[in-house]
């Protein structure tokens, strides 16, 4: 069941998290969601140091190189331009790296004042529900769905095939973003 949608803007700062490996339809939805929220979103990117992914996570593939194609700066220009288009202005929202696989590095990044928005699709978003609950965070679950509609793996995989149907499941931003990154070749070259 989904949680009643509170009134707009209810929180002066708010937080989104995740990989954004690459950065979806489905991610874009969240991201707007949570800005309904607050009048400030942190956008919180996950495994942001490619050369140190460590583990920590309840689903190891999260901390393979090859589940993490994009750098940190990559992710943030392709989320930016996404929430542009969407027509988010940029003194609305800014980025941050979101070490949920180190907890207790986590206040480094994001003041436990502000609010976390979340949603449940699979058992690891319980398991940081839990841990954000634990360093004393507030946790705002905007949905539960067990079911995604789109798959970071399945576009990675899309777009190192060659195939052009991965266009439609990220914005118009992010596949011109990904095109200039060459990221098929990357990936690829794994």
């Amino acid at each position: 069941m989904n949680p009643p949608n509170p009134p707009k803007s209810w929180a002066k700062e708010g937080c989104v998290h995740g990989r954004f490996q690459p950065f979806h339809l489905e991610h874009l939805e969240y991201a707007l969601a949570a800005k309904g929220h607050c009048d400030y979103l942190w956008i919180g990117i996950t495994q942001y140091d490619l050369d140190d992914l460590g583990a920590g996570t309840a689903e190891q593939h999260r901390t393979q190189r090859s589940s993490n194609p994009m750098t940190y700066l990559e992710r943030v220009q392709a989320i930016s331009a996404s929430l542009q288009e969407a027509g988010i202005p940029v003194e609305e929202y800014g980025f941050t790296p979101f070490p949920i696989d180190a907890p207790q590095k986590l206040s480094q990044f994001v003041s436990t004042e502000v609010i976390c928005f979340t949603t449940i699709c699979e058992p690891w978003n319980e398991i940081k529900i839990e841990r954000l609950r634990s360093l004393g965070y507030k946790v705002h679950v905007l949905w539960e769905r067990m079911q995604k509609q789109y798959s970071g793996t399945e576009i990675r995989r899309l777009i190192e095939s060659g195939s052009s149907d991965w266009h439609e499941m990220v914005p118009p931003s992010v596949v011109k973003v990904i095109q200039q990154l060459d990221l098929a070749a990357r990936l690829r070259r794994g």
